[in-house]
Protein backbone atom coordinates (compact mmCIF):
# COMPACT_ATOMS: atom_id res chain seq x y z
CA UNK A 1 0.00 0.00 0.00
CA UNK A 2 1.34 3.49 -0.89
CA UNK A 3 1.60 5.92 1.74
CA UNK A 4 0.56 8.83 -0.42
CA UNK A 5 -3.14 8.44 -2.11
CA UNK A 6 -3.28 7.62 -5.66
CA UNK A 7 -6.86 8.50 -7.89
CA UNK A 8 -7.74 4.94 -6.79
CA UNK A 9 -7.12 5.25 -3.34
CA UNK A 10 -6.43 6.44 0.34
CA UNK A 11 -2.68 6.04 1.01
CA UNK A 12 -1.71 4.81 4.26
CA UNK A 13 -0.73 8.16 5.61
CA UNK A 14 -5.19 9.41 5.53
CA UNK A 15 -5.61 5.85 6.40
CA UNK A 16 -3.72 6.38 9.89
CA UNK A 17 -5.03 9.88 10.14
CA UNK A 18 -8.75 9.14 9.48
CA UNK A 19 -8.83 5.45 11.92
CA UNK A 20 -6.79 7.51 14.45
CA UNK A 21 -8.64 10.23 14.65
CA UNK A 22 -12.07 8.16 15.01
CA UNK A 23 -10.33 5.95 17.42
CA UNK A 24 -8.98 8.76 19.64
CA UNK A 25 -12.92 10.52 19.01
CA UNK A 26 -14.72 7.19 20.62
CA UNK A 27 -11.54 7.65 23.32
CA UNK A 28 -12.97 11.11 24.12
CA UNK A 29 -16.65 10.22 24.14
CA UNK A 30 -15.40 7.07 26.70
CA UNK A 31 -13.56 9.86 28.79
CA UNK A 32 -16.07 12.36 29.26
CA UNK A 33 -19.00 9.85 29.88
CA UNK A 34 -16.73 8.41 32.47
CA UNK A 35 -15.56 11.50 34.22
CA UNK A 36 -19.16 13.21 33.91
CA UNK A 37 -20.16 10.06 36.06
CA UNK A 38 -17.60 10.26 39.10
CA UNK A 39 -18.05 12.45 41.87
CA UNK A 40 -15.07 15.23 42.70
CA UNK A 41 -12.22 13.24 42.84
CA UNK A 42 -8.74 12.71 42.19
CA UNK A 43 -9.62 10.02 39.57
CA UNK A 44 -11.98 12.18 37.86
CA UNK A 45 -9.69 15.42 37.51
CA UNK A 46 -6.64 13.02 35.90
CA UNK A 47 -9.76 11.82 33.20
CA UNK A 48 -10.66 15.48 32.41
CA UNK A 49 -6.93 16.48 32.00
CA UNK A 50 -6.36 13.27 29.85
CA UNK A 51 -9.57 14.44 28.05
CA UNK A 52 -8.25 18.14 27.63
CA UNK A 53 -5.13 16.87 26.32
CA UNK A 54 -6.56 14.10 23.66
CA UNK A 55 -8.70 17.27 22.68
CA UNK A 56 -5.35 19.19 22.02
CA UNK A 57 -3.90 16.68 20.37
CA UNK A 58 -7.25 16.28 17.84
CA UNK A 59 -7.32 20.38 17.24
CA UNK A 60 -3.71 19.58 15.47
CA UNK A 61 -4.31 16.29 14.23
CA UNK A 62 -7.39 18.02 12.59
CA UNK A 63 -4.58 20.55 11.27
CA UNK A 64 -2.25 17.88 9.83
CA UNK A 65 -5.17 15.94 8.50
CA UNK A 66 -6.59 18.71 5.83
CA UNK A 67 -2.76 19.88 5.10
CA UNK A 68 -2.39 16.52 4.46
CA UNK A 69 -5.45 16.38 1.97
CA UNK A 70 -4.33 19.51 0.11
CA UNK A 71 -0.90 18.15 -0.55
CA UNK A 72 -2.49 14.57 -2.15
CA UNK A 73 -4.75 13.55 -4.86
CA UNK A 74 -8.65 12.91 -3.72
CA UNK A 75 -9.40 9.68 -4.77
CA UNK A 76 -12.09 9.75 -7.74
CA UNK A 77 -15.94 9.30 -7.08
CA UNK A 78 -17.44 5.94 -7.75
CA UNK A 79 -18.87 5.65 -11.27
CA UNK A 80 -21.52 3.33 -10.22
CA UNK A 81 -23.01 5.85 -7.44
CA UNK A 82 -25.65 8.95 -8.54
CA UNK A 83 -24.66 12.74 -9.42
CA UNK A 84 -26.28 12.87 -5.80
CA UNK A 85 -24.56 10.62 -4.23
CA UNK A 86 -21.39 12.33 -4.77
CA UNK A 87 -22.80 16.04 -3.70
CA UNK A 88 -23.81 14.41 -0.23
CA UNK A 89 -20.59 12.40 0.44
CA UNK A 90 -18.43 15.51 0.10
CA UNK A 91 -20.93 18.15 2.38
CA UNK A 92 -20.91 15.40 4.95
CA UNK A 93 -17.04 15.29 4.32
CA UNK A 94 -16.57 19.42 4.94
CA UNK A 95 -19.21 19.19 7.74
CA UNK A 96 -17.18 16.88 9.60
CA UNK A 97 -14.14 18.82 9.01
CA UNK A 98 -16.01 21.51 10.43
CA UNK A 99 -16.77 19.61 13.50
CA UNK A 100 -13.34 17.79 14.04
CA UNK A 101 -12.01 21.38 14.28
CA UNK A 102 -14.97 23.44 16.50
CA UNK A 103 -15.26 20.17 18.90
CA UNK A 104 -11.94 20.17 20.44
CA UNK A 105 -11.81 24.17 20.44
CA UNK A 106 -15.03 24.55 21.70
CA UNK A 107 -13.71 22.31 24.33
CA UNK A 108 -10.45 24.00 24.69
CA UNK A 109 -12.27 27.70 25.19
CA UNK A 110 -14.91 26.48 27.57
CA UNK A 111 -11.89 25.45 29.95
CA UNK A 112 -9.26 27.94 29.59
CA UNK A 113 -12.51 30.98 30.11
CA UNK A 114 -13.98 28.42 32.38
CA UNK A 115 -10.86 28.78 34.49
CA UNK A 116 -8.88 26.17 34.11
CA UNK A 117 -5.39 25.66 32.60
CA UNK A 118 -4.76 23.18 30.17
CA UNK A 119 -1.35 21.06 30.69
CA UNK A 120 -0.45 19.33 27.58
CA UNK A 121 1.46 15.99 28.34
CA UNK A 122 3.80 18.38 30.55
CA UNK A 123 5.47 19.84 27.99
CA UNK A 124 3.94 22.92 27.90
CA UNK A 125 0.61 24.61 30.10
CA UNK A 126 -2.01 27.04 28.26
CA UNK A 127 -3.14 29.16 31.15
CA UNK A 128 -6.58 29.76 32.22
CA UNK A 129 -7.47 33.00 30.76
CA UNK A 130 -10.27 33.91 32.93
CA UNK A 131 -12.28 32.73 36.40
CA UNK A 132 -14.60 30.90 36.27
CA UNK A 133 -17.48 29.66 36.01
CA UNK A 134 -19.03 32.31 33.83
CA UNK A 135 -21.14 33.06 31.08
CA UNK A 136 -18.67 32.32 27.87
CA UNK A 137 -17.51 29.04 29.27
CA UNK A 138 -21.28 28.08 29.81
CA UNK A 139 -21.56 29.16 25.92
CA UNK A 140 -18.76 26.82 25.04
CA UNK A 141 -20.42 24.37 27.19
CA UNK A 142 -23.33 24.07 25.58
CA UNK A 143 -21.59 24.59 21.87
CA UNK A 144 -19.52 21.29 23.06
CA UNK A 145 -22.14 19.70 23.84
CA UNK A 146 -24.27 20.21 20.39
CA UNK A 147 -21.18 19.35 18.09
CA UNK A 148 -21.07 16.11 20.02
CA UNK A 149 -24.33 15.22 19.49
CA UNK A 150 -23.47 16.53 15.64
CA UNK A 151 -20.64 14.52 15.58
CA UNK A 152 -23.02 11.25 16.01
CA UNK A 153 -25.06 12.12 13.26
CA UNK A 154 -22.40 12.86 10.75
CA UNK A 155 -20.06 10.26 11.88
CA UNK A 156 -23.23 7.84 11.44
CA UNK A 157 -24.10 9.10 7.92
CA UNK A 158 -20.65 8.70 6.68
CA UNK A 159 -20.45 5.35 8.16
CA UNK A 160 -23.99 4.36 6.45
CA UNK A 161 -22.70 6.39 3.42
CA UNK A 162 -19.75 3.64 3.19
CA UNK A 163 -22.14 0.56 3.92
CA UNK A 164 -24.68 1.96 0.98
CA UNK A 165 -21.37 1.90 -1.32
CA UNK A 166 -20.22 -1.28 0.30
CA UNK A 167 -23.32 -3.39 0.29
CA UNK A 168 -25.95 -1.75 -2.65
CA UNK A 169 -23.69 0.33 -5.02
CA UNK A 170 -20.75 -2.61 -4.61
CA UNK A 171 -18.26 -0.22 -5.67
CA UNK A 172 -15.44 -0.89 -3.18
CA UNK A 173 -15.69 2.75 -1.82
CA UNK A 174 -15.29 1.68 1.37
CA UNK A 175 -12.00 -0.98 1.03
CA UNK A 176 -10.53 2.26 0.06
CA UNK A 177 -9.79 3.20 3.23
CA UNK A 178 -9.06 -0.03 4.75
CA UNK A 179 -5.65 -1.04 4.87
CA UNK A 180 -4.37 -3.96 2.99
CA UNK A 181 -1.09 -4.77 1.22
Amino acid sequence: MPWKNTLKEWGGVTQLFHWGMFFLILGQYTLAYTMLDLPPSDKKWTLFGWHEQMGVTLFLLAFLRLWWRELNPVPRDSEKAPRWDALLSKANIWILYILLFSFPLTGFLMTVLGGHPVNYFGLFTIPALMEGPNIYSKVFLTAHIWISYSLYVFVGLHILGALYHQFIVKDDILVRMLPHP
